[in-house]
C-alpha cells in the first residue's frame, strides 16, 4: 500500500475532544469509555457515505511510543472513483477521453491518549483533510451508540451515554497573525465552547468570568459560544486563541483592507507543516509520525488532570495494544 518515501508530506495538529455525557449530567472522559466504546465503534466497520464516496476509518490500534506512553493510531480512507476526460498527449495535444478507475487515497492519525493531542498527516495529493476526519469519527462514534442503545433497549439494558466528539485544529501563532495581516477591522470574533478531556485543561474561567465553559456545565448546556463585537486589539485577539491551544473554537468575521469581508475560520489557522516521514512499510511510517509529532510544542502539554485520567484508565488501553 505505501513504499519507502521522502517526500514530505503535510502534517496537521489538533485536539480530539470526546467525551460522554451520562443521564446524571456528569461528562464523563473518553478513557473511561475507551475499551467500551470508542475501540469497538473505530473497529464496527461504520462507513460514513457523501454522495459516491465511502470514508473507511481501518487499522485502529495502540502503540506505546518510545516514551512509553500509549497512542491510538489508524488510518482515515476515502473510497473513490476518479473521472479523467481529458489529457494532454505526447506533443502536447489536448485530447478527449473518457476515463474512471478505482481510488482510495488515505490520511494517518496518531491521537496521543495521554493528552487527546494529535497529529493527522496527509499520504498524498487528494487524501482525506482533517475537516473529513472530524466528520467522519463523529458520524461512526455517533452511529455505534445509536445502534447498541436501540438494541439496549429492546432487551433492557442501561443505555450508554451520549458521545460529544470535538475535533478541533490547534491554531499557531504564526497563522493567526498571517489570517489578520491585511484585516483592517474585526468585525465579530465568536468564541465556541465544548466539553474537555479534564478539567485541567486550559479553561477561560479567569479572563472570561462567568462566561466559559465552567457556566456551560453549570448550566447543562452541551456546547456555548460568546459573540465579541469589532474587537480593536488585534493583538490580544491573537495572544487569546494561540493561547487556547484547541480548547475553544474560533470564527472571525472580519473586513479586509481591499473592502471585502469574509470569515476566518479555525481550520485556516490551525498549526500545519510540512515533514518527511519515511518507512518501508506503514506500521514503520505510523512509527516515524508518532516520533516527529512528539517534537510539536503543541502536543507536548499535558494538564495534571489529564495525566491523572490517563493513570486511572490505562488498564483498559492495554488490550488493543498492536501485535
Amino acid at each position: 500500500m505505501s513504499k519507502s518515501t521522502k517526500n514530505s508530506k503535510n502534517v496537521s495538529v489538533a485536539n480530539f475532544n470526546t467525551v460522554f455525557l451520562k443521564d446524571n449530567g456528569v461528562e464523563a472522559p473518553l478513557l473511561e469509555y475507551f475499551d467500551s466504546i470508542l475501540m469497538p465503534a473505530l473497529q464496527s466497520g461504520i462507513q460514513r457515505i457523501v454522495n459516491d464516496d465511502k470514508y473507511i476509518i481501518m487499522n485502529t490500534d495502540v502503540v506505546e511510543s518510545v516514551e512509553g506512553e500509549y497512542v491510538l493510531t489508524g488510518y482515515i480512507v476515502k473510497k473513490t472513483v476518479l473521472e479523467r476526460f481529458s489529457d494532454l498527449d505526447s506533443n502536447g495535444n489536448l485530447i478527449e477521453m473518457d476515463d474512471r478507475y478505482s481510488a482510495a487515497p488515505f490520511s494517518l492519525f496518531a491521537i496521543y491518549l495521554k493528552n487527546h493531542r494529535m497529529i493527522y498527516v496527509e499520504n498524498q495529493k487528494g487524501s482525506p483533510k482533517l475537516s473529513s476526519f472530524r466528520s467522519t469519527i463523529k458520524f461512526i462514534i455517533d452511529t455505534y451508540v445509536r445502534t447498541q442503545n436501540n438494541l439496549r433497549e429492546q432487551y433492557g439494558e442501561q443505555q450508554l451515554p451520549i458521545p460529544l466528539v470535538n475535533v478541533v485544529g490547534i491554531p499557531s501563532r504564526e497563522n493567526i497573525k498571517k489570517e489578520l495581516i491585511e484585516v483592517q477591522k474585526i468585525n465579530m470574533l465568536t468564541l465556541r465552547f465544548f466539553p474537555l478531556n479534564g478539567d485541567g485543561d486550559i479553561d477561560f474561567s479567569g479572563s472570561l468570568g462567568f462566561l466559559s465553559n465552567e457556566a456551560r456545565k453549570k448550566l447543562g448546556s452541551k456546547t456555548g459560544e460568546i459573540k465579541f463585537n469589532s474587537p480593536e486589539n488585534k493583538q490580544g485577539v491573537i495572544d487569546m486563541l494561540s493561547e487556547a491551544e484547541g480548547t475553544i473554537e474560533p470564527i472571525i468575521k472580519v473586513t479586509c483592507e481591499n473592502g471585502t469581508k469574509k470569515t476566518i475560520r479555525n481550520d485556516r489557522m490551525s498549526e500545519s507543516m510540512k515533514l518527511n516521514i519515511s518507512g518501508d512499510s506503514l506500521n514503520k511510517e505510523l512509527d516515524n509520525s508518532i516520533a516527529e509529532g512528539r517534537k510539536i510544542a503543541s502536543v507536548q502539554y499535558t494538564s495534571e488532570e489529564n495525566a491523572r485520567i490517563y493513570s486511572n484508565n490505562v488498564g483498559k488501553i492495554i488490550p488493543f495494544l498492536r501485535k
